[in-house]
């Protein structure tokens, strides 16, 4: 297949004598065409007509490195031989700087110089396509992975990043210029995690699978880090990292919702083999209780013999009434949906609890999207399920100053979501962990089973339950539904 060759050249002479050298080369065959008019060159180099240009330094009105920058400034990587008449190496320095291919001085030119100068400068041509495609596929990788992606400069400053950490990691009332160049450790929550990421980055030249929490602007987000080292090199004038960045948050809240319910299975198991146990003894008991009752009637009255009696028939009656709140606890009743407003929800749920708030002295704020919020829900039971996270907050404040509790309704992702925060002596992490579980309570006289039957009410209703709290600042309910 023949090479086209375009030579811009206004001097017809010139022209017949590249056209001759071109026609002696053995190796390839060249298909010459000519373009003597400035003002046309560059319309001919842009109908992408011919795969090489010789280009003639002057050309009446004006000179060919003017061409050769107004065509690079389209991102054109087509060759370009600059042409002229003298050796100047002023003229030779600056056609490269503007994009020239290759330089030859006319007088010099034979057969196998501008052979070799045609064949480097097409040769280079293939290789820098074939650069920008493969820097193409990196950027499209790098912009459209639905992982966030970072490129640090040498001193581990945000030098770049795609679409998907903006989601993750940007605050929308923060200028996104104030990201760039934002320090990489500022990403970290543990000071010593950062630490010890470039003691291996230092050490093996590179991160892989590196578990760590970073901050998001309203949360932590637990992420895998692999960080590759790009060190100088000819094309690449400084140091550089790129970091792609795992988030792991949804698989771990996914992880931990899968424990909670398996959790929550085997504990109404429990419950009902408990139940099962328990009442069968205890109906005996009942029972000979109650042919005990019949026979004291018969004989003669005695008084402590009928106290024992009504004592032992009102604890098996409390023993009883425990088994089925422990029933009703680990699996509730059906739920009865109508279509409800769940501000309306809430606002019973704060009214029912509207005396501890008040003895408490407890200052309750609520913080309500404007627009109304309906679905189909059993409100009855959300009600349950609201208050007891609410009277659990507000004893959790007892001994706070200036008890505070802000309640929030919002959406996110368009799903609904409250939020109920107080400013207690929030929890350890043990307690956060098994405060759903049945008979796990801190309070003396509690039975551990109300927040067994609101996570119950939150899984039915198809929604999930997050707790987040730190000892002596507080705790955070989020129940998204």
């Amino acid at each position: 297949m023949s090479i086209k060759v375009l030579i811009i050249d206004d001097d017809e002479d010139d022209f017949v004598i590249m056209s001759h050298f071109l026609s002696k080369i053995q190796t390839e065959e060249y298909e010459v065409f000519w373009c003597n008019d400035y003002d046309f060159a560059e319309e001919e180099i842009l109908k992408g007509e011919h795969d090489i240009y010789l280009i003639d330094h002057f050309l009446g009105k004006g000179e060919g490195i003017e061409i050769i920058e107004k065509i690079r400034a389209r991102n054109i990587l087509k060759p370009m031989i600059l042409l002229t008449g003298s050796s100047d190496y002023s003229v030779d320095e600056k056609a490269m700087a503007k994009g020239a291919s290759d330089f030859l001085v006319k007088k010099e030119v034979r057969v196998d110089t501008i052979e070799r100068a045609m064949r480097y400068a097409i040769e280079r041509y293939h290789q820098q396509r074939y650069i920008r495609a493969q820097e193409k596929k990196y950027r499209s990788l790098f912009e459209l992975s639905l992982e966030p992606f970072l490129v640090l400069d040498e001193e581990l400053n945000i030098s770049e990043y795609n679409a998907a950490f903006l989601h993750v990691f940007h605050d929308q009332n923060t200028p996104l210029d104030h990201l760039k160049s934002k320090a990489f450790s500022e990403l970290f929550k543990y000071d010593f995690d950062f630490k010890a990421l470039i003691q291996q980055l230092e050490k093996e030249g590179f991160v892989k699978g590196f578990k760590t929490t970073l901050l998001d602007h309203d949360k932590d987000v637990v992420a895998i880090l692999s960080i590759a080292h790009l060190p100088k090199s000819g094309d690449i004038e400084e140091n550089a990292y790129h970091v792609a960045i795992s988030d792991l948050t949804k698989i771990m809240e996914q992880e931990a919702e899968l424990k909670k319910a398996e959790k929550m299975s085997m504990s109404g198991r429990m419950a009902r083999m408990i139940a099962h146990e328990v009442r069968n003894p205890l109906t005996n008991i009942r029972l000979a209780v109650g042919e005990l009752s019949a026979l004291s009637d018969q004989t003669e009255e005695n008084s402590d013999a009928k106290l024992l009696e009504q004592m032992i028939e009102r604890n098996t009656i409390r023993i009883s009434d425990l088994i089925d709140d422990l029933l009703k606890s680990a699996r509730p009743s059906e739920l009865e949906k109508v279509p409800s407003d769940l501000k309306t929800i809430i606002n019973a749920a704060i009214d029912f609890c509207q005396d501890r708030v008040e003895l408490l002295n407890v200052n309750l704020e609520k913080d309500f999207c404007n627009h109304e919020i309906r679905g189909e829900w059993d409100p009855e039971k959300l009600k349950i399920a609201l208050v007891n996270i609410i009277i659990n907050s507000i004893e959790a404040m007892g001994e706070t100053g200036i008890p505070e509790l802000l309640i929030t309704l919002t959406e996110e992702e368009e799903s609904p979501v409250i939020y109920i925060r107080d400013n207690g002596k929030g929890m350890d992490q043990d307690t956060q962990i098994n405060m759903f579980d049945p008979f796990f309570t801190n309070r003396k006289n509690g039975l551990g089973l109300g927040m067994t039957a609101t996570l119950n009410i939150i899984n039915m209703h198809k929604g999930k339950i997050v707790v987040n709290s730190t000892e002596g600042r507080g705790t955070e309910f989020k129940i998204t539904l």
